[in-house]
């Protein structure tokens, strides 16, 4: 894939946008590449964790590839390079791993979109997020979704929306854009220390944990109690909860299956 990289060692698969000459920007043939990146890096079983990242420490992604899309033909065409943002959103939702997006400097539009529909992103103090499709008369609607389930309130996703500001790592954190912001220098520790804890864990359990998460949000609350009843129940049936308790009380290292 001349667009995307895809690295895997101890566990760990990085999936890189190298298109650093073009600040990371997605076209189609990215898009299509980050997609079948992510499907491969889920099909693989000895993947615990995947890291997103942009080529270079300057940035994450700045979205859209502006040349292509003004060259769009046709509105199939349109469709086409916007629905593969959609597409990747969806392929890094039903990953099994916990996928993590690696911010440095800036992410903005689509790559604003892809850091926060990582399941955790981890920015640099240097990061900076911004939605300024509103400056070229566009609209970041797909990634509206993510964002607003990350920030959880209208005004402050029409606030980013409509205004185009850039928001800064900090303020990223207090609005639930960012899950942790630690110096520019530890960024590669930090999620390397996060990457660890998840291969330390049971598979099955992050797993369940995953996509419980994700079903539950979308649940009105007595729906949401019933269906996590159940998946507590199955979950603490599966061979890793019962060789985790039995560690515990053996007081040793769990070692666990996957099931």
């Amino acid at each position: 894939m001349p667009n995307v990289k895809l690295e895997t060692a101890g566990g760990i698969a990085t999936i890189t946008i190298d298109r650093e000459e073009k600040r990371n920007a997605l076209d189609r043939a990215t898009l299509r590449e980050l997609e079948a990146a992510f499907d491969d890096a889920a099909k693989n079983t000895g993947v615990r964790a995947i890291v997103l990242r942009g080529a270079g420490d300057k940035v994450f992604c700045a979205g859209a590839d502006l040349k292509e899309v003004l060259g769009h033909a046709s509105m199939d065409e349109s469709r086409q390079h916007f629905d593969g943002v959609v597409r990747v959103m969806r392929a890094m939702e039903r990953a099994p791993q916990p996928v993590i997006a690696r911010v440095p400097g800036f992410a903005l539009a689509g790559g604003f979109g892809l850091a926060v529909a990582a399941d955790l992103t981890i920015a640099g103090e240097s990061a900076q997020f911004g939605l300024p499709e509103i400056t070229l008369g566009l609209l970041p609607l797909m990634v509206s979704v993510p964002i607003l389930r990350a920030v959880g309130s209208r005004k402050v996703l029409l606030d980013l929306v409509l205004t185009g500001r850039r928001v800064a790592a900090s303020e990223a954190l207090t609005l639930g854009i960012a899950t942790r912001v630690v110096p520019d220098a530890q960024l590669d520790a930090a999620i390397a220390k996060l990457c660890d804890t998840f291969i330390s864990y049971s598979p099955s359990t992050l797993r369940m944990g995953k996509e419980a998460v994700y079903t539950m949000a979308e649940m009105e609350a007595h729906a949401a109690l019933t269906y996590l009843r159940e998946a507590i129940v199955l979950t603490s049936r599966t061979e890793d909860a019962q060789e985790g308790i039995a560690a515990f009380f053996e007081k040793r290292s769990p070692k666990w299956t996957g099931r």
